[in-house]
């Protein structure tokens, strides 16, 4: 992607098998249609003095979105695959000495020390290139290095190269993807029940306008992905959503 700020990541989603139900052609132009509502609900300025009223009819085409693209997805748990990463770390001149990755009931997985340490002790050594980020992963994404939203937003950019590298064959990056966690305490996991509850508190608007980024972003891309005829359109044509992005 030329020169640009390494992007690096600590999250994701869809862990075990995906299998995507095959979009007819009447629930993509159906899909289309609704991408195309939600872009404009998402982008109009208009909208801006009426954040309330533009999250609830953004949340409205959504959930018809949702249903359009369900996904039957047969999970496995993290810790499943603890073993398999720590091969992948190591084999790949990461060093660990002394800890373990371990459930601990009620803030799922984290290290587990196995031995006392000394102050200053050096525990974990990663190198930079098991650092995931656009200058380690997803080549592909150098087609879109002049897309506004990749090139201007890091955040933006290091998504979509995970959603790359999660979906194309023989990823070098699956031991790491298949560890991450699959949801977060973020206000785009909310219902609108939940987000009413921030009324009168200042972080409203921010909520507000993050669900709405959100939607933007995956209305753009959507349509950028049905459109285009590239290496990433390729991979992500068929299997990206709205879940997957956000």
């Amino acid at each position: 992607m030329g020169r640009k700020k390494a992007h690096a990541s600590s999250k994701g989603k869809q862990h075990g098998t995906t299998q995507q139900k095959h979009v007819s052609a009447a629930k993509r132009n159906e899909l289309n249609a609704l991408c195309e509502k939600l872009f404009h609900l998402s982008s109009n300025l208009a909208y801006v003095t009426q954040l309330w009223n533009n999250y609830l009819d953004i949340s409205e085409v959504l959930l018809k979105v949702r249903r359009l693209e369900e996904m039957k997805t047969e999970s496995s748990e993290r810790s499943q695959g603890i073993g398999h990463f720590m091969n992948w770390l190591t084999e790949n001149g990461a060093r660990v000495d002394g800890v373990s990755i371990a459930e601990f009931p009620g803030y799922d997985l984290g290290l587990k020390a196995e031995a006392d340490f000394t102050e200053n002790q050096l525990i974990l050594e990663i190198p930079r290139a098991l650092i995931f980020s656009t200058y380690n992963a997803a080549p592909e994404l150098v087609i879109l290095q002049n897309d506004p939203l990749v090139q201007h937003m890091p955040q933006v950019a290091l998504a979509i190269a995970l959603l790359i590298e999660r979906h194309k064959e023989n990823s070098k990056w699956k031991p790491y993807l298949d560890m991450l966690p699959t949801s977060y305490t973020t206000v785009l996991y909310m219902k609108a029940t939940d987000m009413i509850e921030l009324k009168g508190s200042p972080t409203l608007e921010a909520a507000l306008k993050q669900c709405r980024n959100i939607a933007r972003q995956y209305s753009y891309f959507s349509r950028v992905f049905q459109t285009n005829n590239n290496a990433v359109s390729a991979v992500l044509r068929d299997v990206f959503t709205y879940e997957r992005y956000w």
